[in-house]
């Protein structure tokens, strides 16, 4: 029977009377890419050193392969990690820092060349190879980061937020980079950031953590698409997902949605398959989530009829090929995204499609999905 690459079970880490992890439990299969993401704070940094036994954990388990590590050295885990500072020998030139753990290993000369060469091509970096840290930029430095980590070929790899001191064009550009090396590899990668556009973008599966607790755990579509609770909403997207108060009456046709606007007219919506677990809240007060572009200027493509109403644009935000526009409705300012070259101003009155194909209530009282 195969085992999980990696398993962690009941892992605690407390500080005295701060608890930083509360009862973590997930498993990861071989090949997998997964990001744990969550804001400052979040544990998903205490995390990733417990698994690469940088931490000594509370309690709970940690198993690599099948085999229980929790309190293993770090140099018997098989892993190899890529921090936010790249932590390169000054005194050694790129070839010299790459292989370095290898030589620590006594791997023969001629093997430990193969695979600096093999490696520095992977990355792009072989014309950087007899250079020193202080003649690289920062990317290169990363790069160098990473093939120190590569060239070890271990079980995991663990990324604390490697790209955080790129600049904003770098760390696209190395974003994809390291997306393409996990396809090309087939490694099994855990990545953390607090970017949830990197989180979205690479990963297989996701953990959004939270006060060192998994709020959600799932596939990037499925933390988009179905966010477990507001937190997950809120917290995944850019821009995130809009909540609004609406009252629910159920019908015949299914849910009627009534949402509140000062000075005009409610806006009334009808989700013709609405979840079984509105049936409880009938003619109550929910919590609903749309993504911006379930709020658009054209009528979506969709079985369901159009609906659309009149809305007075607060504030316009021309971005390229979109324009974000944001309304008030139930007190709160939701964002619709408008195509680029719709021509329009604040102040302005525009008929907008609402798109319920992907609608999420919320509980107000719990804050979890219904």
């Amino acid at each position: 029977m195969s085992h999980p690459i990696l398993s962690v079970e009941s892992l605690c880490k407390n500080y005295g009377d701060l608890k930083i992890l509360r009862d973590i439990n997930f498993a990861i299969e071989p090949g997998d890419f997964l990001v744990l993401v969550g804001p400052s704070g979040c544990g998903k940094s205490t995390l990733l050193s417990c698994i690469g036994g940088l931490t000594e954990p509370t309690s709970g388990q940690i198993a690599i392969d099948g085999a229980d590590i929790t309190h293993a050295d770090p140099s018997k885990r098989d892993i190899a990690m890529v921090f936010q500072s790249y932590a390169l020998f000054p005194n050694m030139d790129v070839a010299h820092n790459i292989g370095f753990g290898l030589e620590v290993r006594k791997v023969p000369q001629e093997e430990r060349t193969d695979k600096i060469n093999e490696v520095a091509e992977l990355l792009k970096i072989t014309q950087l190879l007899d250079r020193f840290p202080a003649q690289l930029s920062g990317g290169q430095r990363q790069r160098v980061a990473m093939g120190r980590a590569l060239v070890r070929d271990p079980k995991l790899f663990l990324f604390d937020e490697p790209l955080s001191n790129l600049d904003a064009k770098l760390r696209v550009t190395m974003r994809t980079e390291i997306k393409r090396l996990h396809e090309r590899l087939g490694a099994t990668m855990i990545y953390v950031t607090h970017d949830q556009i990197e989180a979205m973008t690479l990963a297989t599966k996701i953990l959004v953590m939270k006060d060192g607790i998994i709020q959600q755990a799932g596939t990037p579509k499925q933390i988009y698409n179905q966010p477990a609770n507001m937190f997950v909403a809120g917290f995944m997207g850019a821009p995130s997902m809009n909540l609004c108060h609406a009252d629910i009456m159920l019908t015949e046709e299914g849910a009627q949605i009534a949402i509140s606007r000062q000075n005009s007219e409610p806006i009334i919506l009808t989700d013709y398959a609405p979840p079984e677990g509105l049936l409880r809240l009938d003619n109550k007060q929910v919590i609903i989530g749309l993504r911006p572009e379930a709020l658009t200027d054209r009528a979506p493509e969709t079985d369901a009829p159009a609906q659309m109403t009149e809305c007075l644009l607060d504030v316009v935000e021309p971005a390229g090929s979109d324009t974000f526009a944001q309304i008030v409705m139930a007190g709160a300012e939701v964002t619709a995204r408008l195509h680029g070259d719709i021509d329009v101003r604040s102040g302005n009155r525009l008929p907008i499609y609402f798109d319920l194909s992907k609608i999420s209530y919320f509980d107000p009282d719990t804050e979890q999905r219904i």
